[in-house]
């Protein structure tokens, strides 16, 4: 059973869109914090098929593990959401860049938005563009194994 199934969830379905669009680093990471808490997908985890179970829990404050083994590099990511309090998510973008944000989806958008090279604020709404990328990624199949389900053993 996941220690928050919610936050888990958000984050892979965000974690492999991101992936498919090539919007993270190669070893990037994209972050969700709730309070004190960071959620993050584990080490090892491969951001391509990732699934719920493999996001780490960890406690912000001081780095502990709550849940899972969290990545070789979880103190940037630490750090850079001690930098930013206001923000709920963080993530490194294929150019090695860390952003931060105030929701996981505005994270997501603005890593597309830094991937794709366009600037300014024209066109669809932020959630517009992601429920449009959602919904491209369920019909290619990119988010198969995204949800937990109820006879799925964590590994």
């Amino acid at each position: 059973m996941l220690i928050r199934e919610q936050p888990a969830t958000e984050l892979t379905v965000a974690t492999r869109i991101l992936a498919r669009a090539d919007a993270l680093a190669p070893e990037g990471r994209i972050t969700l914090r709730l309070h004190d808490v960071l959620y993050i997908a584990g080490r090892g985890a491969s951001n391509h098929t990732m699934t719920p179970y493999d996001v780490a829990s960890i406690l912000l404050a001081d780095g502990s593990s709550l849940l899972g083994v969290p990545p070789d590099d979880l103190e940037e990511y630490l750090a850079a959401h001690r930098a930013a309090p206001e923000a709920e998510s963080v993530g490194r973008g294929p150019d090695g860049v860390i952003v931060a944000a105030t929701s996981l989806r505005a994270c997501a958008i603005t890593l597309l938005v830094r991937r794709r090279g366009e600037q300014g604020t024209h066109g669809p709404s932020l959630e517009e563009v992601w429920e449009q990328l959602v919904a491209e990624a369920r019909i290619s199949g990119a988010l198969i194994g995204a949800f937990p389900s109820e006879d799925a053993t964590p590994g």
